[in-house]
């Protein structure tokens, strides 16, 4: 016959520290990320002809004026 063993738990100061592992982890690879991408330069330049994202081309009078988005 089996015999009914108690389940495993984990001690509670080892949830504790896998939390906090988890925690850290994932803050040095969000700074990491920051990081990079501000010292990271573009491939190419952007294109002359294209507006930046969000953005209207410029009319004649240069002004560029935001457009929102419609979703």
């Amino acid at each position: 016959m089996a015999r009914h063993r108690k389940p495993h738990t984990v001690p509670a100061v080892t949830l504790r520290a896998r939390r906090r592992l988890a925690a850290c982890l994932l803050g040095a690879s969000a700074l990491t990320a920051t990081l990079v991408s501000r010292t990271v330069t573009p491939a190419a330049p952007p294109a002359p002809d294209r507006a930046p994202a969000g953005y209207s081309l410029p009319d004649r009078s240069g002004a560029v004026e935001l457009v929102r988005a419609e979703r």
